[in-house]
């Protein structure tokens, strides 16, 4: 029998009055209200409101009037410990509780981006972009996103210098009214593979060697050479590209084609580009190595103290817009759906459509950036994944690799909580930690008879794919041809300035003059040989010590492109993916 609403006239008038209130329904905690408690007053989602900017900060610094252990008993002394003749007793929960937590203070680190920092601010629609998708938070400039920003390197340890040469990572997440979405890129538009089946070969070759946990340049350019499609990214790498000045000065990618749908099921696909108002800065090799150990946070640092400092931090943002039915990579003579590959702005212009800022520092690093999660699986209404098969895996691996990270709770972590959308009834129930509404009282079970809120309208579009056979035969249009390196070609040729390409040279010398194997050597020479002989030449010519002799890589520069690949997988005809023009829209003037 409940108890609720009756009376003790024994109780206590404050009391009483605690009870009346907490029967009506509030909140009968005067006292603990006032105090920051930790935050435990608030749900992720308030928290998330106040790191992110969006609900002012009010007080956030701990105004509790003592210190106590996890379960909020009073903290007798900070130096020591509960004792008998000078030995430590297992009875001090105290000591006890503080090097249990200790042991367990650092999550698991990140298996692909560990080293990082990043910022908060928000997201600005500068133009009405509802006629080619139906997300929300594009659909009237003016319209104003929180947003969450990570930068870091990608195959480094958490603790090493943010300066060193690697590829830089570029990851948003917008809150916005119909969920999060998470943009995850790099700071430049190509990856090292297509096929995901490589993703993880990409980040082991550019790890440390298992056997003695050095950086192995031997894996490093044994996959390039290998992997002829890497290339494109690897001269990237190798230019000063790899060695920006902090995060700040770095245009930012999306690297895949992705599919914006409209309010009639139309679509275009798009490639997202991220220009840094403040310009792009790159330190030279030299300049990298210098400042890595000067300050080996100097990227993390620069950010921080320019927010702090109230400088502009801000970037245009553009896009690319390709329709359904020009993505045919036979008339293109690339394949759009290759995420080794560009767009050319010849062919498709970019458009302004928004205004990324930063302008808020996290509160605390660990609650805000290291639990930071990003999946590109989380695409809001208007917003699908292309045909690339990249991408269409990565949808998957992001999300499972932060719940093997954090938990599958992720949610409930304030950065990682959909704060700002509509409607929040997931179906997905219970796990460790889990401690908000949980099924929130709905059946845990669908269809069922007494509730039904789902979306039809937010179903996929569908797109044609290149065949109905199941097999490992490839799709990748570039596969064994030539035309593999076009791009990278003019990338060297036409982008890059004289001094530019010679940096390329001797920053690539001297990592490659490192490596124990005159085949590896050779082998990677003939791939940049492939992209254009004056750029291999330049880097064979600053090795220290020949092991071969240049003929021999031009000898192999002839069938660079087909080093790694079996030919029984390879493709078969010229027919390669391409999304299904449901509806043509017309593209922006």
């Amino acid at each position: 029998m409940s108890n609720i609403g009756t009376t003790n006239p024994l109780e206590h008038p404050i009391q009483a009055a605690k009870t009346a209130v907490g029967t009506a329904g509030g909140d009968p905690r005067p006292e603990q209200r006032m105090k920051t408690m930790m935050n435990i007053n608030e749900g992720p989602a308030t928290i998330a409101a106040k790191v992110t900017g969006v609900q002012g900060a009010g007080v956030r610094e701990d105004n509790d009037p003592y210190f106590t252990n996890n379960e909020g008993i009073p903290w007798p002394d900070p130096a020591h410990s509960l004792n008998v003749g000078g030995i430590p007793v297992i009875s001090d929960t105290f000591l006890l509780q503080k090097q249990q937590t200790f042991n367990r203070s650092k999550t698991l680190e990140r298996a692909v981006h560990p080293c990082g920092s990043g910022a908060f601010g928000y997201f600005e629609c500068t133009k009405d972009m509802s006629h080619l998708t139906k997300a929300t938070f594009l659909s009237q400039a003016g319209i104003k996103t929180p947003i969450a920003a990570r930068f870091s390197t990608v195959t480094f340890g958490r603790e090493f210098p943010d300066s060193g040469r690697n590829p830089h990572g570029f990851a948003l997440k917008f809150y916005t009214e119909e969920g999060n979405y998470d943009l995850v890129g790099l700071n430049w538009p190509i990856f090292f593979c297509r096929d995901p089946i490589q993703g993880p070969d990409v980040i082991r070759s550019q790890q440390r060697n298992p056997k003695n946990f050095l950086l192995d340049y031997n894996s490093l350019f044994d996959f390039l050479a290998n992997v002829p499609e890497s290339n494109h990214a690897g001269l990237m790498l190798f230019s000063d590209h790899g060695t920006p000045v902090g995060w700040r000065f770095n245009h930012g990618y999306g690297c895949h084609s992705f599919k914006w749908v409209n309010r009639e099921g139309g679509f275009v696909y798009v490639k997202y580009h991220f220009i840094a108002d403040h310009g792009q800065k790159q330190f030279t090799s030299a300049e990298a190595v210098r400042v890595s150990g000067e300050d080996p946070d100097f990227a993390k640092r620069d950010l921080y103290r320019a927010i702090e400092n109230g400088e502009q931090i801000t970037w245009t943002a553009k896009v690319q817009i390709m329709q359904p039915h020009e993505a045919d990579p036979n008339k293109l003579g690339f394949d759009p759906f290759d995420v080794t590959k560009v767009w050319p702005r010849s062919m498709f212009p970019m458009h302004e459509f928004g205004k990324l800022v930063l302008n808020k520092n996290p509160e605390n690093f660990h609650r805000d950036i290291e639990q930071l999660a990003f999946s590109p699986g989380s695409m809001v209404p208007g917003i699908e994944a292309s045909p690339d098969m990249l991408l269409q895996f990565r949808t998957f691996f992001y999300r499972d690799a932060q719940y093997h990270r954090l938990g599958v709770n992720i949610h409930q972590i304030p950065v990682n909580c959909p704060f700002m959308a509509k409607s929040y009834s997931s179906i997905n129930f219970d796990g460790p930690l889990r401690s908000d509404a949980n099924t929130g009282m709905n059946p845990h079970y669908v269809p069922n008879s007494f509730t039904d809120k789902f979306r039809p309208d937010c179903a996929e579009t569908p797109v044609q794919v290149a065949d109905n056979i199941l097999s490992r035969q490839s799709h990748h249009y570039h596969e064994g041809k030539a035309s593999e390196y076009d791009q990278a070609r003019e990338l060297y040729t036409r982008v890059m300035s004289a001094t530019q390409r010679k940096n390329t040279w001797s920053n690539t010398a001297e990592v490659l003059k490192l490596v124990d194997y005159a085949e590896i050597q050779k082998k990677y020479l003939a791939q940049c040989w492939a992209i254009h002989p004056e750029y291999s030449r330049g880097i064979y010519d600053l090795l220290p010590e020949k092991k071969f002799r240049f003929e021999e890589v031009e000898e192999l520069g002839g069938r660079a492109a087909e080093m790694g690949k079996v030919k029984d997988f390879r493709p078969a005809g010229s027919s390669g993916v391409k999304g299904f023009p449901v509806q043509t829209l017309p593209l922006l003037g």
